[in-house]
């Protein structure tokens, strides 16, 4: 005769098991590349720096997310407060209306009482934050609440952000987990599928550390989602996604070894099945990465050139696919200071937008062509300083 104890033993066995095993297929529609013009070599050079808030003067900002939103419009958002996991914690957005156009004052979008309100439940913080831009200029969020303890207590919630005063949709949580939807997070560029939908970077802290992806689609204007899953265990997570063509990309992932090194998957068939993740060349201190694909094919990927710190953010280029890695340009450097979080983006304008953590104190961006990063390569190249 079983005894409570060997009920809640097997219980806790079973979610342990169907938390691991977790796991959907995607639609087999593979992703979507938008064609673009090679870049001839010939323009310009253009390399521009900025903070999108500079007067927000708050104890702690961090993971800034862009997204385009047609018509040179382009859209921010962070998370700050007090500290991580505080009570205080609002998630924050800006605008920005043309390519030199100065942003918009930051203004909040979610805040812990909102998100308790929309979900009925209690919200101990905020956390990271992504924007969605689809069909019918519809805005979405898709951002962490913290319910308990720090990231191990998330959830996953989307809502859809109407205008710049903080107005939206009834946030819903999406349930994506077997262990009561804890421990999912967001943090890296969304990508187009094939099909319309949108494949999102998340990932796991719970039992270990598991690189996902979360695939986004809508059915007679209701949407729907399934979460599959890249690799697991404790070796790497917080994806960033570049797709290749149709069928095939790269996941490059923040280390969680000994190795120290940025790890890296691939998939052949859209999605559905990926190879085992191996450390490339490049350091990473357990730091957040990203990375996008250039004109003419090649990779760029924007990190912490460091095992130890994030005191150097770099920039590198691969020209075959994420086997080598050439260093081309180090953005900032400075001992004792954090650069953290990159997020890369790539604008119709030809122009790649970097928003990243600048010190812990506010979000900073560097907007570039692909004629700077031919330059900076050069210059690696012969051996000088980029």
């Amino acid at each position: 005769m079983f005894r409570p104890l060997t009920w809640i033993l097997l219980g806790v066995a079973c979610i342990i098991i169907a938390l691991l095993l977790w796991d959907g297929k995607p639609a087999a529609g593979g992703f979507f590349v938008p064609p673009s013009k090679p870049s001839t070599g010939t323009e310009k050079s253009f390399y521009k720096e900025e903070i999108i808030n500079p007067s927000q003067h708050l104890p702690m900002v961090h993971v800034a997310s862009l997204v385009d939103c047609g018509d040179g419009i382009l859209t921010a958002c962070w998370y700050g407060g007090s500290a991580e996991c505080a009570p205080d914690v609002q998630i924050y957005s800006a605008m920005r209306g043309a390519p030199q156009a100065a942003w918009s004052q930051s203004y909040s979008v979610m805040t812990r009482e909102l998100a308790q309100r929309d979900l009925m439940r209690p919200v101990k913080s905020l956390g990271n934050a992504v924007l969605l831009y689809g069909p019918h200029n519809t805005l979405r969020l898709l951002f962490v609440t913290i319910a308990m303890g720090k990231w191990s207590g998330s959830q996953l919630n989307l809502c859809t952000l109407f205008k710049p005063n903080g107005f939206h949709s009834p946030a819903k949580r999406l349930a994506i987990s077997p262990f009561f939807n804890f421990s999912e997070l967001v943090r890296n560029r969304p990508v187009e599928t094939a099909d319309g939908g949108w494949c999102v970077p998340v990932y796991q802290e719970f039992l270990g550390k598991f690189p996902e992806l979360l695939w986004f689609g809508e059915d007679r204007g209701k949407i729907t989602y399934q979460k599959t899953r890249i690799a697991g265990g404790c070796t790497s997570f917080q994806p960033s996604l570049i797709p290749l063509d149709k069928n095939r990309a790269v996941a490059l992932m923040r280390d969680y070894t000994d190795k120290r090194r940025i790890f890296l998957s691939r998939t052949d068939d859209g999605g559905l099945s990926w190879t085992k993740p191996l450390p490339t060349d490049l350091p990473n201190p357990d730091a957040g990465i990203s990375g996008l694909r250039l004109s003419d094919g090649t990779l760029l990927v924007a990190y912490n050139d460091s095992t130890i710190d994030r005191s150097n953010l770099s920039l590198a280029l691969s020209r075959d696919a994420g086997l080598s890695w050439k260093r081309i340009a180090v953005l900032e450097k400075e001992a004792n200071a954090s650069f953290s979080y990159p997020f890369l983006l790539k604008t119709p304008d030809g122009l790649i937008q970097m928003a990243y953590t600048w010190k812990g104190k506010q979000i900073k961006m560097t907007s570039f062509n692909e004629s700077w990063i031919h330059e900076q390569a050069l210059a690696a190249g012969k051996g000088g300083t980029p």
